[in-house]
């Protein structure tokens, strides 16, 4: 399965314009969120932006915002030549154009949905997620990869714990259960997640911690779907299915 990253999404998007994004010179300025900027309030509090797991980035083109889950925040400011010639395969790097990434496809008109939800509508957005499997796939086994606690529990909820399976790379969440689903090490039981499912959730995450490469090419013809803010500019460049319902 071909999947482009980031920064080749960043070049395509440049050169297509014949350098002219580069040229304007347009500033670029990232920052990490704190979660009450992130995610507001939620009356649930086990989710990573707020127990520390993931910081949420974020940059502004010109009043467009684009933003990426990291553990690796990286700040910029300058022009968007200047950031592709800073970026490495350093994971912060890789979250870093993917935020910058999707900024530029909010202001370009190629991506919506780029600003993290907040308050109680990530709960809003599980139960969504869980009834839109439910009425596009039936009664099937789901695979989630990466630990979102709201959409596990409503996954539980509507398909039963004996059909969800979920894989995350943070060490305090696997081996655990969690709403009655054992949590998996996602560097080693992710393709046997893939085998057990029907149908797979996957967090963009992946798109910006570089462990999309690993995880993408065992999927094969089963369907996926992405969700979050920060799949938002790669999800529609590459054509890949993204529920985020309740973003702006």
């Amino acid at each position: 399965m071909s999947f482009i990253t980031g920064k080749e999404a960043l070049n395509q998007l440049i050169e297509q314009a014949n350098d002219t994004l580069t040229a304007l010179e347009v500033k670029v300025s990232s920052r990490a969120l704190s979660p009450e900027e992130a995610i507001g309030h939620p009356e649930r509090q086990d989710f990573p932006l707020i127990t520390g797991k993931e910081i949420l980035l974020q940059a502004d083109i010109q009043g467009c915002i684009g933003q990426a889950f990291t553990a690796d925040p990286i700040s910029f400011r300058g022009t968007l030549g200047n950031l592709l010639k800073e970026l490495t395969d350093r994971p912060g790097h890789q979250a870093l154009a993917v935020a910058v990434l999707n900024a530029l496809a909010k202001k370009l008109g190629l991506a919506s949905n780029t600003i993290h939800c907040i308050n109680n509508e990530p709960e809003e957005c599980a139960r969504y997620i869980a009834e839109h499997l439910f009425s596009q796939h039936g009664a099937c086994k789901v695979g989630i990869i990466g630990y979102q606690p709201a959409l596990l529990e409503h996954c539980q909820a509507r398909f039963g714990a004996e059909n969800v399976r979920i894989t995350d790379l943070n060490p305090k969440v696997i081996g655990q259960v969690r709403y009655g689903v054992e949590v998996w090490d996602g560097l080693k039981d992710t393709p046997k997640l893939v085998q057990f499912a029907d149908v797979l959730l996957i967090t963009g995450t992946v798109l910006a911690n570089g462990t999309f490469g690993d995880i993408l090419p065992v999927i094969g013809n089963k369907p996926y779907y992405f969700y979050g803010t920060t799949c938002a500019g790669l999800a529609a460049l590459n054509r890949s299915n993204r529920l985020c319902p309740m973003s702006k």
